[in-house]
């Protein structure tokens, strides 16, 4: 591809050296290279956007500017079709950028400035410019909103006004696309952890599957349907229950519903009848998937091939009582050893075989031998019986382990032999040892899925939120943009206030639900405790403040009823709690009554006390107990003339955010919010930040 288009280029004239932003040059690069919006496409918002401009203005151009190291690029162009950019030593809009204000010239060929400026001599011919700077929430002023005309001129206030407005609707609007682009990634992440989950899934040695709440199956692994000798396709829905073994199906099906039921952890043993005719044992454990609300949506568990273990069990339970068990006999007086046949067999000797006491001792190992002397002395001397679990080889040179059980038999108060038992336990050992390998590793597996489908799912819930946080006000947004623009082609200025001040309103509830949306996903991944310190208290309330619409700050009024001047906490949490507590106040009381901000300080136990006052209709006695959930809403009657109805969460947008994260942010500080005061003339709500022994 060529160069994009760009207007001719001469020397340019005087002009006039900007003060330099308040935000580092680099630093507001950097932000404008985060927004990931250079060279790309049209798009109709932004469009929409410098539409309004000219039509409220009355002008033929306009333009989105976004001003890059060395050139200005346009976001939007309406009236210089063809143009892409210009260098930015002859833009105008670099001086916007520079001021940081809305800066207006009204006859550019008289202007010592811009006189000799090749876009001022040459197409497009300049004659009047005004342009708005393009703030973003960190300061940052990434280019402009501009307006053009050939011929000289000057703005009205109004004119100045909505220019300004637009200006602030362009920011939102780069910002919520860039949020759209997180969310994207975020997506993207997602699926690829889904993928590893799948991954890991298909190559654990347990089977691992999901159902509904009803127990129908949409998901196992490689190993569940080698197990049950199944397809994916077999297995879904309630495939799975044609392979239980018709004398174990209806105790199975039982069990389960009964699990569900009293939402219980499900975890039996039963058969399964594969399709080849042949007939597993099986551990199946499942535990339950909970939404929002608490109610179960679904159960994931894991299934475990016991048949091995169960033959085990059997053979064991089948030859426990049977021969196995050899017989021995120690003359103390002739030192004489006799084994039984079964003794022989098991040290795998020839039969016939005469033992003595010494060649018996070599059978064992080394270290079980001082064993054996302490249990035969203490036979001897103290009438004391044995039964110890010994290491052994036999003639062959096969590692076995025996059980070996004896007592000292006495005539006359003396010990005259001693007889005994030994078994072979070696099988009992293995299958023990078995067991605590398979248990650990079927522990760590399912505690390796329990928490995977855990962020799965948590992160599932939060791409949600997010989704519908961000999407829902955006297209609020540009709805009554649009309205705007369509009211402004008529040059009516008397009804173009109200109009672009819902946009402005609305754009105002994009961020606020952006902010909750993001404070959300920060703080269920904060790790606790917070890092607390120590903040001026005065400087809380005015940056808080300072966070509110212009229009709105008046009505708030501080009234301090303490002598603290600082407070231990994270100021960034607590100016999110608070902030949420006033746009709440200041929506749901009546236009122009004021809000208090009611300092205070207790000492049992030591903590600042934040009122937030409003004239509002209050809350409903039923929402109460789940006022600080996630996704609680509530509905009253309005406060007044003009005053919307109170909604739960900040902003009144989404899911009901707000006053989550104020109850998040005073857990976190291990403080709490309350409503101190709630009826027909206005709420109050408190904020008891408790301070750390010491401070």
């Amino acid at each position: 591809m060529g160069p994009a288009p760009s207007l001719p280029q001469e020397a340019p004239g005087p002009m006039i050296t900007a003060p330099a932003s308040f935000v580092p040059e680099t630093s507001r690069l950097a932000s404008l290279q985060a927004l990931r919006v250079l060279d790309t496409a049209p798009e109709a918002e932004f469009d929409a956007l410098v539409r309004a401009a000219a039509a409220v203005c009355h002008v033929p151009i306009s333009l989105i500017s976004l001003v890059d190291h060395e050139r200005q690029w346009f976001k939007a162009n309406h009236g210089l079709a063809g143009t892409l950019q210009t260098p930015r030593d002859v833009a105008f809009c670099a001086q916007t950028v520079a001021l940081g204000e809305i800066f207006e010239v009204e006859h550019a060929a008289t202007d010592p400035r811009f006189a000799h400026n090749p876009l001022v001599t040459g197409a497009p011919h300049i004659g009047f410019y005004a342009g708005a700077p393009v703030r973003l929430a960190d300061g940052a002023v990434v280019g402009t909103l501009c307006v053009i005309d050939r011929a000289p001129r000057k703005l009205s206030a109004t004119q100045r006004e909505v220019l300004g407005q637009l200006a602030i609707a362009v920011a939102q609007a780069l910002e919520g696309r860039r949020a759209m682009l997180a969310l994207r990634d975020a997506a993207s992440a997602l699926a690829t952890s889904e993928a590893r989950f799948r991954a890991l899934s298909d190559h654990a040695p347990l089977g691992v599957y999901h159902t509904d709440a009803a127990g129908q199956c949409s998901y196992t692994n490689a190993r569940w349907q080698e197990i049950y000798g199944l397809t994916l396709d077999q297995s879904l829905g309630l495939g799975w229950t044609q392979s239980l073994h018709p004398s174990d199906k209806a105790g199975v099906w039982q069990a389960w519903q009964q699990a569900t039921e009293n939402e219980q952890e499900f975890d039996l043993e039963f058969r399964i009848l594969r399709p080849d005719g042949s007939v597993r044992s099986v551990r199946s454990r499942a535990r339950g998937l909970y939404d929002p609300s608490g109610a179960v949506q679904g159960y994931v568990g894991s299934v475990e091939d016991i048949t091995r273990r169960k033959q085990l069990e059997v053979f064991v339970d089948r030859t426990g009582h049977l021969a196995g068990v050899g017989g021995w006999e120690l003359d103390l007086g002739t030192q004489r050893l006799t084994w039984s046949e079964q003794t022989r067999h098991i040290h795998e000797v020839p039969p016939g075989y005469e033992p003595t006491v010494e060649s018996a001792e070599q059978f064992y190992a080394p270290q079980a031998r001082p064993l054996i002397a302490q249990a035969l002395k203490a036979g001897i001397e103290a009438g004391r019986a044995w039964d110890l679990e010994l290491p052994l080889t036999t003639a062959s040179g096969r590692a076995i382990w025996v059980r070996t059980i004896g007592e000292a038999q006495f005539e006359g108060g003396k010990a005259v032999r001693l007889i005994g038992a030994t078994r072979d336990i070696t099988l009992e050992r293995q299958r023990a040892e078995e067991l605590l390998r398979e248990q650990a590793l079927r522990t760590q597996v399912e505690h390796h899925v329990a928490e995977t489908d855990r962020l799965l799912n948590e992160r599932s819930q939060m791409l949600d939120i997010m989704a519908h946080e961000v999407r829902q006000p955006l297209n609020n947004a540009s709805a009554a943009l649009q309205s705007a623009a369509s009211a402004l082609t008529a040059v009516d200025e008397q009804h173009a206030s109200p109009r672009l001040s819902r946009a402005q309103s609305v754009l105002s509830q994009v961020l606020s639900s952006i902010d909750n949306t993001l404070a959300v996903a920060s703080l269920l991944a904060r790790p606790d405790p917070i890092e607390r310190g120590d903040t001026d208290i005065d400087a809380l309330i005015t940056v808080t403040i300072a966070d509110i619409p212009q229009g709105q700050r008046e009505r708030i009024c501080v009234q301090r009823s303490t002598s603290l001047r600082t407070a231990s906490m994270d100021m960034s949490l607590m100016r999110l709690a608070l902030r949420n507590l006033l746009s709440n106040a200041l929506r749901y009381s009546a236009p122009g009554q004021p809000v208090v901000v009611h300092l205070m300080d207790c000492d049992e136990p030591l903590a600042l006390l934040l009122d937030v006052i409003d004239s509002g209709p209050g809350l409903p006695a039923s929402l109460l107990p789940r006022l600080f959930e996630r996704a609680a809403h509530r509905q009253t009657g309005p406060a007044g003339p003009g005053a919307p109805q109170r909604q739960a969460g900040s902003g009144g947008l989404g899911l009901g955010l707000g006053l989550y994260i104020v109850h998040r942010v005073m857990a976190l500080h291990g403080g709490s919010v309350e409503v101190v005061r709630n009826g027909p003339q206005g709420l109050t709500m408190r904020l008891n930040l408790v301070q750390p022994l010491g401070d």
